[in-house]
């Protein structure tokens, strides 16, 4: 297998930013985009703000820690006092919340402190009971993070589709650009030929003027794939996070590092692992949660409640905390409710018809996943057929063109055919280059399609 290398030939004094580096393959340049490129680093940005989110959500289910001080200055009626203790208190996942804490106090001109110990807990029995209700906060945390995570996973997806195909689109326009190169030579051979020959009067001023006109087509060409090629160059530097008028010298790609699945397979995968189909899964699921949660809001409030309580006092500090009174217990149940609950109604009733639009939109995806696979193997399949039918064009395009031009180089027919057969060639030439582009794309489109992209597979063995 031959490596097609690209030296990029610079238009001006070269600087630091546009001097080609080493030889760069795909794989370095998927590696490269993947830890550079703009708009994947919007995404990146994004999941760390998810997760920073998170872990301050779930610092709400950690145990509280707070010390205070008081301090009061005296009045007529009050001597002036200082107080000082800590709060603890702990809210867990399913509902139970607990509560304690130890306060001292003590006149500033007062013979001793005052100490006082509580400790309660309470646990929700009819409004709140569903650990669900507890637990929406972190719930919530944790879906944005899966969210914005899929949405990291998608975009680098995208980039590894966005580098391969700004990296053929330069490998293809410096084809073009040697493509257009030799044609205007032929060109300019076949102008020198016909005005040779216009001499010798073998042929006549309309051979001259056709190729005139042929080299000022190639001319025309080649004037635009050399300014298509500087275009494609920005963009492969703009996927790749480089600076502006960065030139590469690169290395074609044969194949793809992953062989493209079958249909069967890919609509299998994408069932399963596409993140728009897996969003929408928990979608449902979070619409049945806020459906749980409406219902739960509905019913009344009764709480079981728990405490115990101290105090103690003495001349000296220590003393008052170590000789706390007889202490007091208490079990009971704390209950309130709405008698005007149409709201909660309203909103239990929402929540089913948004469960129901939720379903709804799953069965969409799916099919919707199905139907992009399927249409991703279509362009493949035609893809690779029309291929076949331009690598075999290639061949009659050459043949064509190199009996015209022997015919005409003896004499036998002017050079309308070569011509005719010049401009064939070309597009040949121009539809066989587009096509082998089109098939390596397709194939990472279905990939893509059926979620098979693993962007680890794209980048240089020892950058897994």
């Amino acid at each position: 297998m031959t490596r097609l290398c690209i030296l990029i030939a610079l238009l001006g004094p070269p600087t630091e930013a546009s001097r080609p580096a080493d030889l760069l393959t795909v794989e370095q340049a998927v590696a490269e985009a993947l830890s550079s490129s703009p708009d994947l680093l919007d995404a990146v940005d994004a999941a760390a703000t998810a997760a920073a989110w998170l872990s301050g959500s779930r610092s709400l289910f950690a145990p509280q820690l707070s010390p205070f001080y008081q301090r009061t200055t005296g009045s007529e009626n009050a001597d002036a006092s200082t107080s000082y203790g800590v709060r603890l208190s702990q809210q867990f996942t399913f509902g139970t919340r607990v509560e304690g804490s130890i306060q001292a106090s003590t006149q500033i001109d007062g013979p001793g402190y005052t100490t006082a110990y509580s400790v309660g807990a309470s646990q929700p029995l009819l409004r709140g009971a569903d650990p669900v209700v507890t637990r929406e906060p972190l719930r919530a945390a944790e879906r944005l993070a899966q969210t914005q995570g899929r949405s990291l996973t998608m975009a680098r997806r995208r980039a590894v589709i966005q580098t391969w195909s700004a990296f053929l689109n330069v490998i293809a326009a410096e084809e073009l650009v040697r493509i257009s190169s030799s044609r205007t030579e032929r060109a300019q051979r076949l102008v020198a030929a016909s005005e040779a020959k216009l001499e010798a009067g073998s042929v006549s001023r309309l051979d001259v003027l056709r190729a005139s006109q042929l080299l000022s087509s190639a001319r025309s060409q080649d004037n635009d794939t050399r300014n298509a090629r500087d275009d494609a160059h920005d963009a492969l530097g703009r996927t790749l996070g480089r600076p502006p008028s960065s030139r590469f010298l690169l290395e074609a790609p044969q194949a793809l590092p992953v062989k493209a699945p079958d249909e069967e397979t890919a609509v299998n995968s994408a069932l399963v692992h596409r993140e728009d189909v897996q969003e929408a899964r928990d979608r449902v699921r979070d619409a049945e949660i806020a459906l749980r949660i409406s219902k739960s809001m509905i019913l009344p409030s009764l709480d079981a409640v728990a405490g115990w309580n101290a105090s103690g006092s003495s001349s000296s500090f220590g003393g008052s905390l170590s000789s706390p009174g007889k202490p007091t217990t208490t079990f009971g149940l704390r209950s309130s409710a709405d008698l005007n609950i149409g709201m909660a109604i309203a909103q239990k009733n929402q929540s089913a018809i948004i469960l129901s639009a939720e379903r709804r939109h799953l069965q969409l995806v799916q099919d919707d996943a199905i139907r992009l696979v399927r249409q991703s193997a279509r362009r493949l399949q035609g893809a690779r057929e029309r291929l076949n039918i331009d690598a075999a064009n290639m061949e009659v395009a050459q043949l064509q063109l190199d009996v015209a031009t022997l015919r005409f180089e003896k004499g036998l027919t002017d050079n309308f055919n070569v011509i005719d057969a010049e401009n064939l060639f070309n597009s040949a030439q121009i539809s066989l280059l587009s096509s082998r582009n089109a098939v390596l794309l397709a194939e990472l489109d279905l990939l893509f399609s059926a979620a098979l992209l693993l962007p680890e597979d794209f980048v240089p063995k020892n950058d897994k």
